[in-house]
């Protein structure tokens, strides 16, 4: 077994005994990986520093007899300054890495998506406009897993539906009131510093959460419930 090196987003740590660990992650080159990780509930083993999204490097070997990789060492690759001491932004990391998981699948190589939620989440750790950040996210993310969502000429109403923004009102009820479209076609081309976000109050900021994952339960196999939006609503006060 040779010894190999990436640099990957935490999505999830599992017990798999008493002392040891699964661990997925979203890696730089390899797309989303699991590996155990012996011994990782050990405190000289730094398995505390695979918190959700946590931006590690790993040190692994590629077992011939599973298809686990079994991690030798992790380290921190990058370190939020702001995030663990902030409870939104933390619950904002924990919904993201839920959704990462209901929607890109194992060993699906996708260099561009890695460096997309790496950048973003750089970004919230330091910004202190992030109120509309998970909208944007949702919004920006379905471009890096092959569809993105199309805009008409002069587009009014958002079809999630037919994942669109689009000119004229759709015959069917599966579409957004003009205000809702508006603040979304308006987010959809923001950058994730908030700096020049609009205002949005927070029930209509919790509506547009849930109407762009109806698009995602169009879009994809099998899409569940995000388990954590739950929490993400409390923080969301």
């Amino acid at each position: 077994m040779s010894k190999q090196v990436c640099q990957g987003l935490v999505l999830r740590k599992i017990d798999y005994s008493d002392t040891s660990l699964i661990v997925k992650l979203l890696t730089k080159d390899h797309g989303v990986r699991s590996f155990l990780f012996q011994g990782g509930k050990r405190k000289n083993k730094q398995g505390n520093i695979l918190q959700p999204l946590g931006i590690v490097d790993v040190e692994f070997y590629q077992r011939s007899d599973s298809d686990l990789s079994k991690i030798s060492s992790v380290s921190a690759a990058k370190v939020y300054r702001n995030i663990p001491y902030d409870p939104l932004k933390s619950s904002i990391l924990f919904f993201l890495a839920e959704l990462i998981q209901k929607t890109v699948h194992e060993n699906e190589t996708e260099n561009e998506l890695y460096e997309f939620v790496e950048s973003s989440l750089l970004i919230l750790d330091e910004t202190e406009h992030f109120s509309n950040f998970v909208l944007k996210f949702l919004l920006q993310y379905p471009q890096y897993l092959g569809f993105s969502f199309y805009r008409e000429n002069e587009p009014q109403y958002f079809d999630y539906q037919e994942a669109g923004f689009v000119k004229h009102e759709p015959n069917h009820p599966y579409y957004l009131n003009k205000e809702k479209s508006s603040l979304l076609l308006h987010l959809s081309g923001m950058k994730f510093d908030g700096i020049n976000d609009p205002k949005i109050d927070l029930n209509t900021r919790r509506e547009l959460i849930h109407d762009l994952l109806k698009v995602y339960k169009v879009f994809f196999d099998n899409f569940k419930d995000i388990q954590s939006l739950s929490v993400l609503e409390v923080a969301l006060h």
